[in-house]
């Protein structure tokens, strides 16, 4: 009989293992040893219904929504009428041997059942918070507003546009107007969503060292040119995320600046953290002395930051916050800072710079909808650029991320292939254009919400901070091949909710690099395959069910049909090149 790895069952009743869904249907999920059992189900009973409760309860069976190396994670998403239940596992293996998995641990047998106050429970299973229609599956695009687009006649002493000077204390005076003018540009190749790094005042090109946070840095406009572009962009269909940086502000901050002067007799000093942590005098972000850090456990501090938050979803209109280093604010700010949110604008989203696991922050509920998913990021470098994990890795790492969080989470995570604090994906790639095409073609054929760092779609390189900062290469954009794959992919993204808002489960690990999942609505179900790999490859595939008594599927991406035998369909891909089959 097969060798069990009982250590690996695992069940957690909260988070990602438990919980309902915006329309109140129940997920449910295990986790048990890769390939161990033959079937696993769940036991389900309303701990109200004497004098047995289980009598009247219902068995189902759940199946393998998600497979990395070690580990198989079951999953089960059912509708309850009354959101009061009790439950427990019932685990096969070969061999007859079964197990069960309740409140009070795993034990050989299934067949006892007397006492229900040993079951896990969900005490009311109240349906989850829906996330903003427009966010779920959105395609964004990050802009660094010094180096994106200048409108208007160029200041005295800023940089020429070809400029190299890339460092932080060099101006392109990039501005709001910028922006305005290139929505044609952004709606053209299928955004929904423009995120922004700073734009308050501040002596950096970066401005993430904000010294007033009710002004616009006057390089970039002013507050009614802001409002202007909030506006313009709503015209066109489209939003507009701010970032916040609450952790630390910038030397030039008034009430800094008055604590520095005042020490304790200012009203301000326990806005921040003076001691001997830093050799500065006072906490920082990271170790740099003009980013000093602040407090958000001081009462005063927090509700200036709730106010500015509030300030500028009202003035203007944005429709979220990005918020830095989100980990190292003392959290309880975060949930205020939600609350508040939500209050001002419900269909307001609330994201994490959160480079880590961000379950902490986004599955309860209470704090952020969403976050930077560098996790899924540090993967698609590994596989696409750097070359140093093979498909079958790649897709255990892809599962792994799946399973973090909540589908309404996945819904609304922001992907990247590179941002203002990596290097850009082509220039990690050593120039190779097949990767970028391929690393792009899986952000968006996959959950979340894929975010194009500016200038990506023209191909630009850029190695690390400040390199991946330089200005956007207006020249470059008529004709680019990169762009048109770029906006192929969006149009199609739009087209298809399964790619939008579909979940995921893997279909094909090819050692040879060809990969191919399924997204899939109850209404829609796609399988999309991509050469990793840079070699090219030619497969004969099986389809799924649905898709082998067909006498051809037709290819979404290249607009081609491609003929089906028994079952199975020829496939040839470049490296680098996708299909999306339906």
């Amino acid at each position: 009989m097969k060798q069990l790895s009982l250590g690996s069952i695992y069940h957690m009743p909260w988070l990602e293992y438990r919980h309902a869904t915006p329309d109140g249907d129940i997920v449910l999920r295990l986790r048990t040893g890769r390939g161990d059992f033959d079937r696993v189900a769940v036991r389900i009973a309303n701990h109200y219904n004497f004098p047995d409760p289980f009598a009247q309860g219902q068995t189902l069976t759940m199946d393998v929504a998600f497979r990395d190396d070690l580990y198989d994670f079951y999953e089960i998403v059912f509708p309850l009428k009354d959101p009061r239940f009790k439950y427990l596992f019932l685990l096969y293996a070969d061999g007859g041997r079964v197990f069960k998995l309740d409140g009070s641990g795993l034990r050989a047998g299934e067949n006892t059942f007397d006492d229900i106050s040993e079951c896990f429970a969900f005490a009311y299973a109240y349906p989850a918070a829906p996330m903003p229609a427009w966010a779920r599956g959105c395609v964004g695009y990050q802009i660094f507003p010094d180096r994106f687009r200048r409108a208007g006649e160029a200041e005295a002493g800023l940089e020429p546009w070809d400029s190299h000077r890339v460092q932080s204390e060099f101006r392109f005076g990039g501005n709001l107007n910028g922006i305005r003018e290139a929505i044609l540009y952004l709606k053209e190749l299928g955004v929904d969503m423009v995120y922004t790094t700073p734009i308050f005042l501040s002596d950096s090109a970066h401005r993430y060292n904000t010294f007033d946070y009710y002004q616009v840095d006057p390089l970039l406009g002013t507050e009614a040119e802001l409002k202007a572009l909030c506006d313009e962009l709503h015209k066109n269909g489209m939003r507009l995320v701010l970032d916040g940086v609450f952790n630390h502000s910038g030397l030039g901050f008034a009430p800094f600046v008055d604590a520095q002067q005042k020490g304790r007799d200012s009203a301000y000093y326990d806005w921040f953290f003076f001691d001997d942590v830093e050799a500065c005098g006072y906490r920082t972000f990271s170790h740099e002395p003009y980013m000093p850090k602040l407090n958000l456990q001081n009462e005063a501090c927090a509700d200036y930051f709730l106010a500015v938050g509030e300030y500028w979803l009202k003035a203007c209109g944005i429709d979220g916050w990005r918020l830095d280093v989100s980990p190292e604010v003392w959290p309880d700010f975060w949930r205020k800072y939600h609350s508040m949110m939500k209050r001002v604008n419900p269909d307001s989203l609330m994201i994490a710079e959160c480079w880590d696991d961000s379950r902490e922050w986004l599955t309860a509920g209470d704090m952020f909808d969403s976050t930077m998913h560098y996790v899924l990021s540090r993967n698609l470098w590994k596989r696409f650029c750097q070359r140093s994990i093979t498909p079958a890795e790649f897709d255990a790492a892809v599962n792994g991320a799946a399973m973090l969080y909540p589908q309404r989470v996945q819904d609304v995570l922001w992907t990247f292939l590179g941002s203002h604090d990596t290097q850009r994906v082509l220039t990690r790639a050593g120039g190779d254009r097949r990767m970028l095409k391929a690393a792009a073609f899986f952000q968006f054929t996959f959950m979340g919400v894929p975010i194009i760092y500016y200038g990506d779609e023209l191909a630009m390189e850029g190695g690390a901070d400040p390199d991946n900062r330089r200005p956007m290469r207006w020249d470059d954009v008529e004709g680019n091949p990169m762009r048109r794959h770029f906006k192929k992919l969006a149009k199609l993204r739009k087209a298809h909710p399964a790619l939008r808002v579909g979940a995921f489960h893997t279909w094909h690990v090819g050692a040879d690099g060809l990969y191919a999942y399924e997204r899939f609505t109850k209404e829609e179900r796609v399988l999309c395959v991509l050469n990793t790999g840079v070699e090219d490859v030619t497969l004969q595939l099986p389809l799924p069910e649905p898709m082998r008594s067909q006498a051809a599927v037709r290819d979404l991406y290249g607009e081609h049909s491609l003929p089906v035998w028994s079952g199975f369909v020829e496939v040839k891909l470049s490296a680098g090149e996708g299909m999306v089959l339906k």
